[in-house]
């Protein structure tokens, strides 16, 4: 069973938070950690935490993490990873349940890299697992494309479509505040 608390700096876990997200995430899909704690958005920044697998009771493993933003009737997730010794194992799909459970009334989204842009074959196999993994977590697929920081990205929805001028109304009101920032 899940546990999440959430990421804040002085937790004992944002190291292996850290971690993760450095390692899952290439450099150019990436904003600095610190963007991620900041509160001029709010987000939902959580650790995830399986109890009865830890070796010791008192000390739950650590599976992953999630970092979204709700505005409105949409969620979208916009960091989500799994240990890697993690995945396969169910995991991924229960972080999901646990962000729809606590989002019920929103449709929620995601990004993933298109796969007509991947380099070589491995990249290729990379990218169709992740849409597979949502499309089997119930997410379907969306007409909106869009670019961000060099990287050519498709968005699939759980909960009801989004239309793009949505997707881009929720990117210009949760940016508002924040100067210099760029919406998709």
């Amino acid at each position: 069973m899940l546990q999440f608390f959430d990421v804040t700096r002085d937790a004992p876990w944002f190291p292996q938070v850290k971690a993760l997200y450095e390692s899952a995430f290439p450099a150019n899909e990436r904003i600095p950690i610190k963007h991620l704690l900041d509160d001029k958005i709010k987000r939902e920044f959580w650790a995830f935490f399986d109890k009865e697998d830890g070796k010791n009771a008192a000390a739950p493993r650590f599976c992953g993490f999630s970092n979204s933003i709700t505005h409105g009737s949409i969620t979208n997730i916009i960091y989500f990873a799994v240990m890697p010794e993690l995945r396969s194992r169910g995991y991924g799909s229960q972080i999901l349940q646990v962000i729809r459970e606590q989002h019920p009334d929103t449709r929620i989204v995601v990004d993933i890299e298109v796969e007509e842009d991947s380099k070589d074959a491995e990249e290729l196999e990379r990218r169709n697992r992740r849409r597979d993994f949502y499309l089997r977590n119930g997410f379907g697929s969306s007409p909106v494309d869009y670019v961000w920081q060099g990287e050519h990205y498709r968005l699939l929805t759980a909960g009801g479509t989004v239309t793009e001028k949505e997707f881009r109304d929720f990117w210009k009101e949760i940016l508002k505040n924040v100067p210099g920032a760029k919406y998709p």
